[in-house]
């Protein structure tokens, strides 16, 4: 479990400062106490999780390296291109705005988090999502934030596995497809084996849900 020097603690601080958020602001985003972001910047027996910290850096949108280690030049925090890449994030509280806006457009303000570039992946157009909710553990479980990238109507007809799907009576859900037949899909949830049917033309976009970018520590 990493221990926060001085430095690491005051580019805490000022990366707060910077975003113009309160301990409070942090507190609520991380799902720790205000005071716990308040003893990760001053006190100087405070270790961290390694999870933790990277759930900093996401909403700081920098590395865990430049929170260490002061990596990356503090009046940029640049990241380096070639390994990670910002993309638009969606908690579930955004849903709604990731359903309505689907593959047109991103909408005037929305989140980012930085993720580190997988050889062979492709994150043309691609989006974060954080799923929320048992319903597909274990593997994809309460609070993870996972890669998902566009499906072509055109290809739904062909869609296996976990995808997230814009329905047009307004539903948005994350589901695995178990059957895709004749226009009908079976949508399961991993947990608890439970199974909705839809038609193709009941829905308005399809994300194929990828890889994990980010898992909450246990508690």
């Amino acid at each position: 479990m990493p221990k926060l020097d001085k430095p690491a603690k005051a580019r805490l601080v000022k990366l707060r400062e910077d975003a113009s958020m309160s301990l409070y602001d942090v507190a609520e985003k991380v799902g720790k106490s205000h005071t716990t972001i308040h003893r990760y910047e001053s006190d100087p027996k405070a270790a961290i999780k390694t999870d933790m910290l990277q759930e900093l850096a996401r909403v700081y949108k920098t590395t865990v390296d430049f929170i260490l280690f002061g990596s990356h030049p503090e009046s940029t925090i640049s990241i380096p291109q070639t390994d990670y890449i910002e993309l638009p994030f969606f908690n579930r509280t955004a849903y709604g705005t990731f359903a309505v806006n689907c593959l047109d457009s991103l909408p005037e303000e929305y989140e980012t988090m930085w993720v580190l570039k997988r050889e062979g992946r492709d994150y043309k157009d691609a989006r974060i999502l954080e799923i929320r909710g048992n319903s597909m553990a274990p593997k994809y479980s309460d609070r993870v934030c996972v890669a998902v990238r566009p499906v072509l109507d055109g290809d739904w007809q062909y869609a296996t596995g976990v995808h997230a799907m814009s329905l047009r009576n307004g539903m948005f859900i994350i589901k695995r497809i178990t059957s895709n037949k004749n226009g009908i899909l079976d949508l399961t949830s991993d947990s608890n084996g439970e199974v909705m049917n839809i038609e193709l033309g009941d829905i308005l976009c399809m994300w194929k849900v990828g890889e994990k970018v980010y898992e909450p520590a246990e508690e």
